[in-house]
């Protein structure tokens, strides 16, 4: 392959793997870290809990490797529910997961300050079949930046 092919493949995958998405909460704007690679910036839960598992840790070490380079930037953790019960119950433990995966990354240098947490229930599905497997997905907590941050 020659150099022109290897930079055209380069810059078509950096531009399949990285597109620019923005969503809204509540009034600031917000860029999901890696949107086309939701692994990289969603921790999952078992149904009911909260705390974060061994196997999830490294999503979270990532993003508190690229918070601690000295700039401040605003990370945005939002939890959410498979929506299978109450809703008051659902965004209690959509705030907990929250709350549990900005303690995480507290412990691993973070500022407090600098990590905001909301709670969306179950009213934000990933996926909307009543499945087991589909209710998995839901129950998470997702990262993303503050836009200009």
């Amino acid at each position: 392959m020659n150099i022109r092919r290897l930079v055209w493949l380069a810059i078509f995958l950096l531009l399949a793997v990285l597109p620019s998405v923005r969503v809204r909460l509540g009034t600031r704007s917000v860029v999901p870290v890696a949107a086309a690679a939701q692994e990289l910036s969603t921790v999952y839960f078992a149904a009911g809990i909260t705390q974060i598992r061994p196997r999830d840790k490294s999503v979270l070490d990532a993003h508190a490797v690229w918070q601690r380079d000295g700039r401040k930037r605003v990370l945005v953790i939002e939890g959410h529910t498979d929506g299978a019960g109450e809703s008051e119950f659902s965004r209690e433990i959509g705030e907990q997961r929250a709350r549990s995966a900005k303690a995480y990354l507290v412990t691993k240098g973070v500022i407090a300050d600098h990590i905001r947490t909301a709670s969306r229930g179950g009213g934000r599905p990933a996926c909307k079949d009543k499945t087991p497997a589909c209710r998995a997905l839901n129950r998470r907590a997702t990262v993303s930046r503050e836009a200009g941050s």
